[in-house]
């Protein structure tokens, strides 16, 4: 009977922490990515020109860029810490990201661009909530000018023609988001993907250099 009434007690008291009114602590170090470019694939134009009259030379010359692509980043830092709240919000301090493309289309390798890792330095501070509620945006870089000459010029798939418009590829990018946390003095990580194309798309000579 004593054994029994022991067991019941046991029970309800364990019901008592996990009723109502009981906040579940989301786990530690809980750094999420939300979304990278809204969920949207990224269209990377290899090249933009502008066809212009040189009038001393009496000739028609070509200006080429390589632009790079930014994309918008939703991140989240889930963080209660151990105990009572401290006066020092806990926060997550992103220094880096890298960004690495794998080619999402059947192709023999020798076809396929060079991809290379992508370093991107950041400083962007992520707040802890533990309710999951308070969401932190910022831009990136993830495509930049002089890793698209290199992975694309230098390897022969920017056309010479600028009006030859081709797609390039259909590319996955994974971005890596390291960093820390300024008040527990840990280490953390949160990874997302995106869609990408690579092509020459159609430059509207109005907008060259927007």
């Amino acid at each position: 009977m004593r054994r029994s009434l022991f067991r019941l007690l046991t029970v309800v008291a364990v019901a008592g922490l996990l009723g109502p009114g009981c906040q579940v602590i989301q786990p530690t170090g809980a750094l999420r990515v939300l979304s990278i470019n809204a969920g949207n694939m990224l269209h990377s134009d290899l090249n933009d020109f502008y066809v212009f009259f040189n009038k001393e030379d009496s000739v028609w010359d070509t200006v080429w860029q390589y632009p790079g692509d930014s994309v918008k980043v939703e991140m989240q830092y889930v963080e209660i810490g151990a105990g009572l709240p401290t006066y020092t919000p806990y926060e997550a301090i992103v220094t880096q990201a890298t960004v690495t493309f794998t080619s999402k289309v059947p192709a023999d390798p020798a076809d396929k661009p060079p991809y290379q890792k992508v370093t991107v330095p950041l400083t962007v501070v992520v707040p802890s909530d533990p309710t999951g509620k308070k969401i932190t945006t910022f831009w990136m870089t993830p495509v930049p000018s002089s890793w698209k000459q290199l992975v694309f010029l230098d390897g022969g798939f920017i056309t010479e023609s600028p009006y030859e418009l081709n797609n390039v590829d259909l590319a996955e990018a994974k971005v890596t988001f390291i960093g820390y946390d300024s008040v527990a003095n840990r280490s953390v990580e949160a990874s997302g993907t995106f869609q990408v194309e690579f092509g020459n798309f159609w430059d509207d000579p109005t907008r060259f250099g927007k």
